[in-house]
């Protein structure tokens, strides 16, 4: 009888144990490849980290329900986290102009008579205007800089990406499911493509690093192609690229043309 009464209290002190465990939230042990995943996104936030501002020129195609608006001349320039101005040229002329400083979007169609300027406010501004499709300025900063964009998240994973032999970053945020995959290349160490969903699921847009280059220290776009699956993008060739360069707040804000 001591015998079977000491099984069931030890039983019984192993089922408690176990309850009270869940029920004080202990945080299981993460896996090795949850280790690997959280490592690899952490080594991509500090790419580039000392990368704060930079200018750039190249040329600039951008399409519209697969149908192609422009192929221009652009020059831009950043600074982190998400000023950016971005000119587009004609026949050595600006024609566009948008512009954000983090507090205020500013829109200046030169070829306009009516309504060419608008500044609204928004910070970390969407540039659909320009662009058909709603990213942030922060996230074209980052990729500009040669860093992934890494939006809000509640866990992340890695998978094998099969078909073009390498891995997929996979992050995911409460009830949304993924909001973003991050394409690495076999070896883990150079990121092929980025993209980011909406809360619905559907694809919000699509970046990939057609080709990089070094420049100071930094490995930054050669070309770079964002896009959507509605036939909206642009294609950004990099002819010129300038780091560490000097900027001014004062550069990210546009003024009204004068009458």
């Amino acid at each position: 009888m001591k015998l079977i009464s000491l099984i069931f209290s030890l039983g019984t002190a192993a089922f408690l144990f176990s309850a009270c465990s869940s029920l004080t939230g202990r945080i299981p042990e993460k896996s090795a490849d949850q280790v690997e995943a959280l490592n690899l996104l952490s080594s991509l936030n500090i790419k580039n980290h000392g990368l704060k501002t930079f200018k750039g020129i190249g040329k600039i195609k951008l399409w519209h329900n697969d149908k192609l608006q422009f192929n221009e001349r652009v020059a831009w320039a950043g600074m982190d986290p998400e000023s950016l101005l971005i000119v587009v040229y004609v026949s050595g002329l600006p024609v566009r102009k948008i512009s954000t400083n983090g507090k205020w979007l500013y829109y200046l169609d030169l070829t306009s008579k009516h309504f060419p300027f608008k500044k609204i406010r928004s910070a970390n501004a969407n540039l659909d205007q320009l662009v058909s499709i709603p990213i942030r300025s922060s996230d074209v900063v980052s990729l500009l800089s040669g860093r992934v964009p890494v939006h809000e998240h509640t866990s992340v994973g890695l998978l094998k990406n099969k078909p073009e032999n390498g891995y997929i970053l996979v992050l995911k945020k409460g009830w949304s499911g993924v909001i973003e995959k991050i394409y690495l290349d076999v070896n883990k160490s150079q990121v092929q493509k980025v993209e980011i969903f909406n809360a619905d699921g559907s694809l919000k847009y699509r970046a990939i690093f057609e080709r990089m280059q070094h420049i100071k220290g930094y490995h930054v776009p050669l070309r770079l192609a964002i896009s959507n699956d509605n036939g909206d993008g642009f294609m950004l060739d990099i002819e010129r690229y300038m780091a560490d360069v000097s900027v001014s707040s004062s550069m990210f804000v546009l003024s009204p043309p004068e009458k």
